[in-house]
């Protein structure tokens, strides 16, 4: 079970890898979900877009090194720890750049 959560890791790295890279460094904003009109409307601007990029590359980051330890430590309990929190933490930095980034109307 460590090696399937540790390969679900890794593809999930490569996810937001390329989907962060995409997002932070050429300058594809209209990947985020109603980013186009939320910036029309003025509620958010390309700085808020950008940390959504790093953001995500972060994420990859964690993703990549913990999913490669998963595989090599024999520990399911260990692989499920580090996902859970993982997602935990990617959620809570996409919830604080949300209400942190969002201007008032």
């Amino acid at each position: 079970m460590h090696v399937f959560l540790g390969i679900i890791m890794i593809l999930f790295a490569l996810f937001l890898g390329a989907i962060g890279y995409l997002i932070a460094m050429r300058g594809k904003y209209a990947l985020i979900n109603n980013f186009v009109m939320e910036r029309h409307a003025g509620k958010v601007d390309s700085a808020f877009a950008q940390r959504v990029g790093w953001i995500e590359l972060f994420a990859a980051v964690y993703f990549l090194l913990f999913g490669i330890l998963a595989l090599c430590i024999n520990s399911t309990g260990f692989a499920w720890i580090v996902l859970i929190i993982g997602i935990v933490l990617l959620a809570a930095a996409a919830l604080l750049n949300t209400l942190l980034g969002k201007r008032r109307a």
